[in-house]
């Protein structure tokens, strides 16, 4: 089977032609694996060493994004040009070793799972990082429900029909590490050993890692709406229960003040029936904004066109792809 591998790269200038030559010391010369490049808004000259790259080994492709949405946004420019059988997601500096690649598809070929994600074994991501995932992934599934992988990264394989459900759902905020699950993907696992990191500093820092967390969080959750309606319910109850004491001082004592029954129920009854429909509502306006989540995703200023690779990320990755033509010609289609 075809393989593309797709790496995200953000100011990875240092990064790319050690990335390159240690995946050529795993997959050699083989025609079955393509490299696709993302450059996701570089300002340190990543785009031309990836160029250099193109320039001398066919199966090296690239895009390159009009500015820099984030690493998941680039991900899924990665995911949806693809249209090779497989395709394979790491990053550039070298974290996620490349020897790890046959082990991806040879998981995937005795499973027969949809993805198969890579793992880390041990804390090895440093003490601020391994801090926000101890909470976050419990965190995360309690409020949203949504199971994620502990240790699970964007070091992973995907199907064909993996890919193409992925390019089927609108996210202007994609998070692919909940979306796996929350697809119901069947998926398998490895465990790695985190690699050294080439560059100095990670280009991808613990407040962009605090972010996508926050907003996945606003993404998946539907606590807000089951909060509101749980509300309402525990409301209507205290007011049935106000209703009935109100009864037995009318009935049975002489301490109840005339028109007082009367007025805190109906303003407990009122408040607990309008929280519940004010719930309701926004679980209907969140259902619209789900469906309504069309806008796109990231915007491609440029891009090599191969046969494996999709000329517009943003169409459907079904779409034909026109032929090949030079590489250094920028994509105005």
């Amino acid at each position: 089977m075809n393989c593309t591998i797709i790496v995200p790269c953000y100011n990875e200038k240092g990064s790319i032609e050690p990335l390159f030559a240690a995946l050529v010391d795993v997959i050699g010369t083989d025609p079955s694996f393509s490299i696709l490049f993302v450059d996701d808004g570089s300002t340190d000259g990543t785009i031309d060493r990836i160029k250099s790259l193109a320039a001398t080994d066919e199966r090296v492709n690239y895009l390159r994004l009009m500015t820099n949405y984030g690493h998941q946004k680039a991900l899924m420019a990665g995911l949806q040009a693809c249209r090779t059988e497989l395709a394979l997601t790491m990053d550039a500096d070298l974290q996620h070793p490349p020897r790890y690649i046959h082990q991806l598809l040879q998981v995937r070929e005795e499973t027969k799972a949809e993805v198969v994600v890579a793992r880390r074994s041990g804390d090895q991501i440093g003490w601020a990082k391994n801090s926000l995932s101890r909470w976050f992934y419990p965190l995360f599934a309690t409020i949203t429900g949504v199971q994620i992988i502990p240790g699970g990264s964007d070091f992973r394989l995907y199907s064909r029909k993996a890919l193409d459900v992925l390019a089927s759902v609108h996210e202007s905020e994609p998070f692919l590490r909940g979306m796996i699950p929350d697809l119901r993907f069947p998926t398998a696992t490895i465990e790695y050993e985190l690699g050294t990191r080439v560059a100095e500093r990670p280009s991808y820092t613990f407040k962009k890692s605090a972010r996508m967390g926050f907003l996945a969080l606003l993404r998946f959750s539907k606590l807000p709406y089951r909060a509101g309606f749980a509300l309402g319910l525990l409301g209507v109850a205290v007011s049935t229960l106000q209703g009935l004491h109100y009864l037995y001082l009318r009935f049975f004592t002489d301490s109840l003040v005339p028109g007082q029954a009367d007025l805190i129920v109906f303003l407990s009854l009122v408040s607990s029936i309008t929280i519940i429909l004010l719930a309701l509502l926004l679980r209907m306006a969140t259902q619209i904004l789900e469906m309504l989540r069309n806008e796109p995703t990231f915007v491609v200023a440029e891009g090599s066109r191969d046969g494996h690779l999709s000329v517009n990320p943003n169409s459907p990755v079904r779409e034909a792809a026109p032929p090949i033509r030079d590489r250094s010609v920028p994509d105005h289609q």
